[in-house]
Order: structure tokens, then sequence, then C-alpha cells
């Protein structure tokens, strides 16, 4: 399949907006038409999948400011172009497909990201993707896992315990909608069985470090929130408070630069959050560890 076809197909198979299909396909064409825009491109992919990322992204700036393009747009032009060969190493390393096409789902939610905040077609977090095409870091059913140090200098549960730089397993979790804990439990299953022959019969140790981890945080949230019922997955280790809310646009999208007062409450999530901000709550993130053997539970 010829690499515009395989663009075709890899932007409809991930869900990408109808009109970012459309504009992304003109993009393409316009750097086939021009044979210098189109040896760029390939050389640009080729340092990209190379593990040169940054001097990947410099030359796709340069790409965009002669084809007046934004950089947002130009960088995800590359992720995308850059998709067959990882699915190509993904069978190198005998990876599954379906773990190839959750992980790379990636793109679109980053690139409904950048549209909400920015109206851009693209991603304004291009530094967040070496891993993902280095078959580094994968996404597993709703989140997605990498290999990390604990950060930490001891902690221990249940009697295991954790020593500053042991191998762990960090977890992040995408804008991708439903947070449920069926979503969440069932991620947890499959991070289990993938990462389980790392750690020889122990527990699967992971960690994670976000907002949606902020202790503060529990106490403005509904009972029900599938935030909270989050936050009770993990053991709580620390917190890190900070003067403001750095992840409001993650709440709030292109709002978030809005006073407090002003911001939109048409939502629980929303309306939990600016009234916490309007009353001068603090905000931060917190640290968790949660261990995964073969007798945890599950539940659905």
């Amino acid at each position: 399949m010829s690499e515009q076809k395989f663009l075709i197909f890899f932007m409809n198979k991930i869900n990408f907006p109808e009109e970012a299909q459309e504009f992304f396909q003109r993009l393409y064409r316009q750097i086939l038409e021009k044979p210098e825009y189109s040896r760029h491109m390939d050389s640009i992919i080729k340092v990209f999948m190379d593990i040169q990322s940054e001097k990947a992204f410099k030359q796709a700036d340069f790409l965009a400011k002669d084809m007046n393009i934004h950089s947002y747009t130009m960088s995800m032009m590359v992720l995308l172009l850059s998709c067959k060969p990882l699915l190509e190493l993904y069978h190198e390393k005998n990876i599954s497909e379906e773990i190839y096409w959750d992980t790379v789902a990636d793109l679109t939610y980053k690139l409904n990201e950048c549209h909400q905040v920015h109206g851009i077609w693209g991603t304004f977090v291009r530094t967040w993707f070496p891993l993902f095409y280095q078959a580094a870091r994968f996404a597993l059913g709703r989140m997605q896992y990498e290999y990390a140090a604990f950060q930490l200098d001891e902690y221990s549960l249940n009697g295991f315990t954790l020593k500053k730089g042991d191998k762990v397993i960090n977890m992040h979790i995408p804008s991708s909608g439903s947070f449920s804990k069926e979503k969440r439990m069932d991620s947890y299953r499959r991070a289990y069985e993938f990462f389980k022959k790392d750690f020889s019969g122990k527990p699967v140790p992971i960690v994670c470090s976000s907002w949606l981890l902020y202790p503060g945080y529990k106490e403005i949230l509904p009972v029900h929130s599938n935030i909270r019922s989050f936050m009770d997955d993990f053991s709580y280790i620390q917190g890190y408070p900070s003067k403001e809310f750095t992840d409001s646009w993650r709440v709030f999208g292109k709002d978030a630069v809005k006073a407090p007062s002003d911001l939109p409450r048409d939502t629980s999530l929303k309306r939990a959050f600016a009234e916490h901000l309007e009353k001068g709550g603090t905000s931060g993130s917190g640290y968790g560890v949660l261990f995964l053997t073969s007798a945890t539970e599950y539940p659905c």
C-alpha cells in the first residue's frame, strides 16, 4: 500500500474528524506535488524513526515555514506519515496490531486537544510522541504504559518494597473519553499480562504521576466521579501543590485562559473545578503506586 493510500486508511481507522482527514490529505498532496518537499519529508521521517526526534522536528519547522504551514500542523503530518514504518516496527518486534491501533489512537486525542485549545489541526505536544515511535510506550486498553525507574527513596506495601531506581511501569491517562471503572480494570488486566514476564512472578508495580491524583481534588469531586474512583485505585504516596492550575486546559479547553468567575460550568467536572478555583483552592499533582498480581481483583 502506498504512503498516500495508507494515510487515508490510517486516519479513517483512528477516527480523525472528517474535516481533519480532508485537511491532511490536501497537505500531503501539496507535499507530493513538489519533489523538493517530498524529498524533505522523506528525510524527516527517516531521521525521526532513527530516534533523532529533535533534529526531525527542527527540519519539519523549516518545511512548515517554507510552505506557510503552522508548526503544530506539520508536526502532526510527520507523525502521521511515520505510522507506516511504525507498523513495520511492531511486526518486527512481534507486537500485536491490536496494541498498535490502541497506541496510535493517541494521535486523534492530541489532534482534538490542539483543535479545541488552539483551533488548529495538529499537535502542540509533539515532544510527547517519540517513545511511541520507538515501541517503548504502549496503550493497553484505556491507559498507556512505559518502562521507568522508581523515583522515590523507598516505599513498601503489603510486604513488597520498591527502592529508588527499581524497574516500574509508568502509566499515563490519555484524554480519550470514558474513564469508567470497567475500562480501567480492563486496562490493568492487560498491563499485568503484558508486563508480568519482566517481574519474575513478583507484583507488577504501576506508578502514576498526574493531576488526577492530587489529593486536594478528591474533596471537590462528586462521590460518583470516575476521577475520584480512580484515585482509590492507587496507594497514595505524595502530592505536589502548585500555585497555578497548569492543567486547566485539560478541563476547560480554550476557555482555560478565562478568570475563574468566567469559566464555563456546563458539566459537573467543569463546575467543580470552576468553583474550586474561584474560592482560591490549591492545585497540583499526585504520585501513586498500584501493585498488580495474578490474584488482583479486577471487578467490572
